[in-house]
């Protein structure tokens, strides 16, 4: 017994296989609005990578759903522990730190709800075949929860499940279909669509789940701890133990750090997304909001750098303390940044609100 439906799925390279990559995905085909495959950038030579543009139906998608679940407002605590806000909307991996894949309900049933449909989560792992069965024979793909990521189940072949995506390689410009197999003892949890109802949360659920998140970096004290941390390690050494380090251990821990500080492109994740929120709200009916979006867009601009340029902006090569100097400097814009953002978000929610 097998069956297989068409999924053309392409994961944003911004991402790995998160939930909010892989759900988008799923929602493009639920949809019926998935692009043709392979593809191409806006009909140029290279391949289509997933960034974000309206080009791109899955990959925009992916944004949207990305920032208003809170993620990509998120940031890491500098001494590489998870704060209580990724924990929450990440998962504590076996491995101690955030792996990015989103897999808690927090997250799950959030973007179940805003894209409006019902859904089913299984963990009982004899029940696999026969609810991946179900769903594909009713032409609905099923969203699995692996070790370390998750997929898309496309297929199945007796006890064997099926995962096709393809992948583009920037690199080398070239975009190939990749196949998994898998087997129910390589699943962890399952995920299947239930019937399309009026959306559960809103545009303004989103905006306060962003909200909370950018608080919480103040509220958890990532800035002031990170400061701290910066100044004592590379600014003014409290020990000799930056003195002892090998010139390896050096770029490894400013690597940790540049990597906290720039956030893993999250800051275009963000930025990307707001120029879709129109998919998500009536301009009639809230004809303020697009100025507010567009103010939100333009303040988000400060951190792209950080992400782009990193090495150069925060001077990865220079000598530890001027690297320190420069990381503090870049968190100070980001508290900025984030002040500001968060005001306009306030109006926005209170837009929306009807005040």
């Amino acid at each position: 017994m097998k069956n297989a439906i068409e999924v053309n799925i392409q994961f944003s390279n911004l991402m790995g296989r998160s939930f909010p990559n892989c759900f988008a995905g799923a929602y493009v085909y639920m949809q019926n609005t998935a692009d043709a495959m392979p593809k191409k950038c806006g009909g140029k030579e290279n391949y289509c990578f997933g960034c974000g543009c309206s080009r791109d139906t899955q990959s925009t998608y992916f944004v949207l759903f990305d920032t208003l679940c809170g993620k990509s407002s998120l940031y890491w605590r500098f001494d590489g522990t998870m704060s209580d806000m990724a924990a929450q909307i990440g998962d504590n991996s076996r491995v101690g730190k955030w792996s990015g894949k989103c897999g808690t309900d927090h997250t799950i049933d959030f973007l179940f709800g805003f894209a409006g449909y019902e859904y089913k989560k299984i963990t009982d792992a004899t029940a696999f075949k026969d609810e991946v069965v179900a769903a594909i024979n009713s032409d609905k793909p099923v969203l699995a929860e692996l070790e370390e990521d998750f997929c898309v189940i496309t297929a199945y072949d007796g006890d064997t499940f099926t995962s096709c995506y393809y992948h583009t390689d920037q690199g080398k410009n070239t975009q190939e279909k990749v196949t998994i197999t898998l087997s129910s003892d390589e699943i962890e949890t399952i995920y299947t669509f239930g019937n399309k109802i009026a959306p559960r949360y809103t545009l303004k659920d989103g905006l306060e789940r962003i909200k909370r998140v950018m608080e919480s970096t103040f509220d958890e004290k990532i800035w002031d701890d990170g400061i701290d941390q910066v100044n004592a390690t590379f600014v003014n050494p409290v020990n000799d133990e930056l003195e002892k380090m090998s010139a390896d251990e050096l770029k490894g821990l400013k690597r940790r750090f540049t990597e906290t500080l720039t956030n893993q492109f999250h800051c275009h994740i963000f930025g990307a997304a707001l120029r879709h929120l129109s998919k998500t709200y009536d301009a009639e009916q809230y004809p303020e909001l697009p100025d507010l979006v567009e103010k939100l867009r333009k303040s988000v601009a400060p951190l792209s750098k950080y992400a782009f340029n990193r090495n150069d902006v925060l001077g990865v090569g220079s000598p530890p303390q001027d690297f320190g100097k420069n990381v503090i400097s870049a968190i100070g814009t980001i508290k900025r940044t984030y002040l500001k953002m968060l005001k306009i978000i306030n109006e926005a929610i209170d837009v929306l609100e009807g005040k």
